[in-house]
């Protein structure tokens, strides 16, 4: 006969297990809570920046300052795959399926000129973690033409900032590409 008072069903193997579920579920979404306060998210916007509403007028200059400089900038790598053509404006620009994987930038001025003697820098960011984050540095190897190779430490999506000075001048370039294993 089933009763109430009953209390041989909480030694059942089965309420064990339910019981045991329920309590890492409720451990697992502790951790996350946890991860959550401590770990500082970072929100990238669709030209791959660090969202802050603080250097919004900064970016806002920065923009206006590479729209009047004129220059045009191309990153390519040799060990890039094309992109789905039915993939979306969010998505990768190129995969790279190499580490290191080497990258070829061109810089030319308003008129299709090379500009020559520029400092390029790579920088790196793993969304997720700034624990991944790391530069890089392209050399100048013909006039307007800088070779460079990065190793980067995981495999996914990467968002590249591609900053080049020359003369105290700045121009940036925001590239998101995904890195996978060579196979």
């Amino acid at each position: 006969m089933i009763s109430q008072k009953n209390k041989q069903g909480w030694r059942n193997p089965w309420v064990f297990a339910l019981v045991a579920i329920i309590l890492v579920a409720l451990l697992n979404n502790g951790r996350m809570l946890w991860d959550a306060f401590h770990h500082r998210v970072r929100m990238l916007d669709e030209s791959y920046s660090v969202k802050s509403h603080k250097d919004e007028a900064k970016w806002v200059q920065q923009q206006a300052e590479r729209t009047t400089l004129g220059w045009q900038a191309s990153l390519r790598s040799a060990q890039q795959l094309k992109n789905d053509s039915m993939a979306t404006p969010s998505a990768a620009r190129f995969i790279l399926v190499a580490s290191p994987a080497v990258f070829q930038f061109d810089l030319k001025d308003r008129d299709g000129k090379p500009l020559q003697g520029a400092q390029v820098q790579v920088n790196a960011q793993w969304p997720g973690s700034q624990t991944f984050d790391f530069n890089g540095t392209l050399q100048e190897s013909a006039p307007g033409h800088y070779v460079g190779s990065m190793t980067f430490p995981r495999t996914g999506n990467w968002d590249l900032v591609i900053n080049a000075r020359q003369d105290g001048r700045l121009f940036d370039l925001e590239q998101k590409v995904f890195v996978a294993v060579a196979q």
